[in-house]
């Protein structure tokens, strides 16, 4: 993920208190994999933002939260 500059092609997505901007091939495959999940985590040594794919983690065996398998 990286942070820069609109293009003239980009899809603004706005809520109450964020905007979303991503490129078109990006929101397709986006849209393909159930949308996006964000989450604020404040949990020790991990804080902030965390974005994952909306079908990822679904089948993960969830000890831990993560997904994208243990390791």
């Amino acid at each position: 993920m990286a942070l820069d500059e609109p293009k003239e092609d980009d899809r603004s997505i706005e809520t109450k208190h964020l905007t979303f901007i991503m490129a078109p091939d990006v929101e397709s495959y986006v849209n393909q994999s159930g949308g996006l999940l964000i989450d604020y985590v404040d949990d020790g040594m991990r804080k902030g933002y965390t974005v994952a794919l909306g079908n990822v983690g679904q089948s993960d065996c969830g000890s831990c939260g993560e997904s994208g398998g243990c390791g």
